[in-house]
């Protein structure tokens, strides 16, 4: 450890920062904030190192609260905290929350202005960024690797604009590019080689594989026992139907909208919305869609592969969310192609709105923006704070002069000598801050990860990477002011409501030209065009340049 920390240092001390005295809105300690104007001038503490490491000459004490990831290991014993202390002089004391109780304390810590320094974590930034610091002349000052990360991409920084135009967050977690698309179709690959079927390209041909399922008894056991098609739900992570509508030129979404070119379209009022529903019901009219769609608890749709080889087609963000018998089976269906050849698929912005805060209580901002900084310096911190230490989940190769992040099979063996961990998922949580680190996890890393020679193929990300290409966005990152984001929630509560109930119905029941116009005159009463328009306006409000 120690010649890693003496190569980090050396690269740190290469940092040019830039050390004048700056505008803060910091106070003191939290009991002398209210004698302090928000206006005042207060100069850089002496103790501020302004550029290489240790950042603080003797070191400081911060409080910062973050989900509790683990009751196995607290916050201050992982190694990536111990070594950034060593490295830094910044000691940070975590305040724990688990992740049951982080929305409520997080809110009375606002409501009460009893914040500590930081927060790494969720926050509503619409409600609460006059309570923290802006970081727009800081990041300037004290924070070259961040900026520098900023202007190499497009989304950065207008994502962190909160409704005053200044950046009062920064991003945090994984930029994954797994969570592109979260709810995909994966189709039995076993049964289309024993029916000697190819994979299905069309919605047409997805009808037609479907029949043969229904038909043939690919499972081969003698019983009509299949379910062709299954999901849980209309919309949402995972385990739905979301993406369904793609082929129509629609796309379902949990706001119900989607943006191509800056326009706003809202779904549910579209032509293709219809004409998907349509074709739906004949799915399930014809016996090719499971019959208890729309009613199966996420328990339930857990375990509904339990029986054996019964599922031909589940919905999911992996295909074992339906309790498939064998996953490997399994394999993702192309983006499907509508009558006219469109083909859409709904995606998620990998960039991060926020996730670290500091509040205007702090009393030695700029060290805590350095602390961020340096923590988002390399490959190797990234890492570390986000999977735990090098050589047991990953490590480094260098390919074309370039550092490659690899990730490491970790099995029984590895768990047992590394801790004696039960799971990847226990090991990660304990030993660093999993989704919820302070060290961004960007997409630029996850493009270009690798895995040993034991990792399973990646069927998931083979096939994300594949179909992003036909990839739509519902809305694009960023903050809302308070005015807006409060009125679409009151308004998109009953539109969800009914939306649940109709695109049940119609799937079930059919649809048609009389039921059409009629929820043609309940989405006017829901105010889906004034729900639109506060989006297209929420839209246009990120457009700062």
């Amino acid at each position: 450890m120690k010649s890693k920390w003496a190569r980090i240092r050396l690269q740190a001390v290469s940092m040019a920062l830039v050390g004048t005295m700056l505008l803060t809105g910091c106070g003191g300690a939290a009991s002398d904030k209210k004698e302090n104007s928000k206006e005042e001038k207060k100069e850089v503490s002496d103790n501020l190192n302004k550029e290489g490491l240790p950042i603080l000459k003797e070191k400081e004490t911060f409080t910062i609260a973050v989900p509790q990831k683990s009751t196995l290991k607290a916050a201050a014993e992982k190694p990536c905290v111990k070594e950034a202390e060593e490295a830094t002089n910044v000691h940070i004391e975590w305040v724990e929350i688990p992740a049951s109780g982080w929305k409520e304390k997080i809110n009375i810590m606002f409501n009460t202005d009893s914040l500590p320094d930081a927060i790494i974590g969720a926050v509503d930034m619409s409600k609460n960024y006059e309570q923290l610091v802006e970081l727009d002349d800081l990041l300037k000052e004290y924070a070259p690797n961040t900026t520098a990360f900023f202007d190499s991409r497009e989304d950065y920084p207008t994502a962190l604009y909160s409704p005053d135009g200044k950046i009062h967050a920064l991003p945090t977690g994984d930029e994954s590019t797994h969570n592109i698309i979260d709810s995909q179709l994966w189709i039995n690959q076993k049964w289309l080689d024993n029916l000697g079927l190819q994979m299905p390209t069309t919605v047409d041909e997805f009808k037609e594989v479907l029949i043969a399922f229904r038909d043939k008894d690919p499972n081969g056991n003698g019983k009509a026992d299949e379910i062709p098609f299954t999901f849980r739900d209309s919309w949402g992570w995972g385990g739905t139907i979301e993406n369904l509508f793609g082929p129509f030129g629609v796309l379902e979404t949990a706001s119900h909208v989607f943006t191509q070119d800056g326009k706003v379209t809202f779904s549910a009022a579209e032509q293709g919305y219809y004409d998907a529903l349509e074709w739906m019901n004949s799915l399930y009219k014809e016996g090719l869609m499971d019959k208890e769609v729309f009613t199966l608890s996420q328990d339930q749709y857990a375990s509904r592969g339990a029986t054996g080889d019964v599922l031909g087609v589940v919905a999911g963000y992996r295909s074992n969310e339906a309790g498939v018998v064998n996953e490997d089976d399994y394999r993702a269906v192309p983006v499907l192609k509508g009558k006219d050849g469109t083909q859409m698929v709904g995606i998620n912005n990998v960039t991060r709105t926020g996730g670290f805060v500091i509040s205007k209580d702090c009393k030695n901002p700029e060290a805590l923006v350095r602390w961020y900084d340096y923590i988002n310096s390399s490959l190797e911190l990234a890492l570390e704070w986000g999977r735990g230490e090098e050589n047991v989940w990953w490590t480094i190769q260098e390919q074309d002069g370039q550092e490659v992040p690899q990730f490491l099979t970790m099995d029984e063996t590895v768990l047992q000598e590394n801790g004696g961990y039960q799971s990847k998922a226990e090991y990660r949580n304990a030993v660093s801050f999993s989704g919820d680190t302070p060290a961004l996890w960007k997409y630029e890393y996850d493009e270009k990860l690798i895995y040993d020679d034991k990792w399973p193929h990646d069927y998931k990300l083979e096939s994300v990477r594949e179909q992003m290409q036909y990839g739509v966005t519902e809305l694009p990152s960023g903050n809302a002011t308070l005015e807006n984001s409060e009125r679409r929630a009151i308004l998109s509560a009953d539109i969800d409501n009914y939306l649940k109930k109709f695109i049940a119905d119609s799937v079930i029941n059919g649809i048609d030209e009389a039921k059409w116009e009629e929820h043609q005159k309940t989405l006017k009463s829901l105010k889906v065009d004034e729900y639109t328009k506060l989006c297209q306006e929420y839209v246009d409000s990120l457009d700062k340049e």
